[in-house]
C-alpha cells in the first residue's frame, strides 16, 4: 500500500509538471513510475487474495486466479519491465552524453516509443510466459514455477534469469554511468577553462544550467541503479544456488529475500521524490501555492 501511494504521488507530479514532456528521459521516468505502481498494485492484490479457495472455484477460474495473483505474475512482469526500463534509460543517457553528436543526428521520436515498448516485451518473455507455463493448481493450491519439462531446462532458465535480470543490467549500469561521469567531469574542466579565457557570461550560465540538469538526472538514476543492485542481489544469488542445490531451499529465507526484491518498487518513488528535480520543483510550487492561498489569521 505504501508503494502504491508513493508511486501514485510521484506519477501525479510527473504528469502535472510543466517539464514532464520536456525531454525523453522525463517520459522514460514517468513510464518507470507506472511500472513500479503496477508492480505494487499487483503485489497488494496478491496478498489480499492469498487465502483464495481454489478448490471451490471452477478449474478455469482457479487457474486464472493462480496465474494472475497466486503466482505473482503481474508483480514479476512489471518488476522485470522496470529493470529493462532502467537499462533503456541508461543507454539513452549514455548515447546522449557520451556520443552527443550521434544522438542529435540520429535520435528520432519513434525511438522513445520503442524504448517504452521494449521493457514490456522483455518482461512478457522473462516473466509472464515462463511463470504461467510452469504454474498449476494442484489439490486446491496454486503451485508457482515448478512444472518444467525437465530439470535441465529448470536449471538453465535459473542461470538465464540471473544473467538477464541481474548481471547484464548491472554491467550496463556500471559501464554506462562510469563513462557518463567521466564525460561530465571533463566537461566541467572545459567550462572552467572557458571562463578563464573570457567566454561570455550568458554562454557560461547556459552551459552550467544544462550541466546541472544532466547531473541531476544522472545522480538520480545512479541511486535508483544502486537500489536495484542491493535489493535484488540476495534473491538472484540465492535462486541460482538453490537451483543447483548448492544451498538448501529454506522457505523463510526465500520469503525474506522476496521482500527485499519487492521493496525496490517501493523505494524508487522516494528516490524520485527526494532527488529528481522535476518532482521536487512540482512539490515546492504546489506547497507554496497552498500556503499563499491560506487566509491570514
Amino acid at each position: 500500500m505504501v508503494g502504491c501511494l508513493a508511486n501514485a504521488y510521484v506519477l501525479l507530479a510527473l504528469l502535472l509538471s510543466k517539464n514532464s514532456r520536456a525531454s525523453n528521459v522525463n517520459v522514460f521516468i514517468t513510464h518507470q513510475t507506472i511500472l513500479d505502481f503496477t508492480a505494487c498494485a499487483f503485489l497488494f492484490l496478491s496478498l489480499v487474495t492469498e487465502n483464495y479457495e481454489y478448490a471451490k472455484a471452477s478449474p478455469s477460474l482457479g487457474l486464472f486466479v493462480c496465474w494472475m495473483l497466486g503466482s505473482h505474475v503481474g508483480t514479476t512482469t512489471a518488476s522485470n519491465a522496470s529493470i529493462a526500463g532502467l537499462v533503456v534509460i541508461t543507454i539513452e543517457r549514455y548515447v546522449k552524453i557520451v556520443h552527443l553528436v550521434a544522438y542529435r543526428n540520429h535520435y528520432r521520436p519513434w525511438m522513445t516509443r520503442v524504448g517504452i515498448l521494449l521493457p514490456w516485451i522483455f518482461s512478457i518473455c522473462t516473466a509472464f510466459i515462463p511463470i504461467t507455463a510452469t504454474s498449476k493448481v494442484v489439490k486446491g493450491r496454486c503451485i508457482k514455477g515448478r512444472y518444467y519439462a525437465s530439470e535441465g531446462i529448470r536449471e538453465a532458465w535459473g542461470v538465464a534469469k540471473f544473467l538477464l535480470l541481474y548481471v547484464g543490467p548491472l554491467f550496463i549500469f556500471i559501464f554506462g554511468y562510469w563513462k557518463i561521469l567521466a564525460v561530465i567531469r571533463r566537461q566541467r574542466k572545459q567550462v572552467g577553462q572557458g571562463q578563464s579565457q573570457g567566454t561570455s557570461n550568458a554562454t557560461t550560465v547556459a552551459q552550467q544550467k544544462g550541466r546541472r540538469t544532466e547531473m541531476n538526472i544522472v545522480r538520480t538514476m545512479v541511486i535508483v541503479s544502486v537500489s536495484f543492485a542491493l535489493c535484488y542481489v540476495c534473491m538472484r544469488t540465492y535462486s541460482v544456488l538453490t537451483r543447483f542445490r548448492v544451498v538448501p531451499g529454506i522457505g523463510s529465507l526465500y520469503l525474506l529475500f522476496s521482500v527485499f526484491s519487492y521493496s525496490n518498487s517501493c523505494l524508487n518513488p522516494f528516490i524520485y521524490a527526494t532527488q529528481y528535480e522535476v518532482v521536487r520543483r512540482w512539490w515546492r510550487v504546489n506547497c507554496s501555492a497552498v500556503l499563499e492561498a491560506r487566509p491570514c489569521q
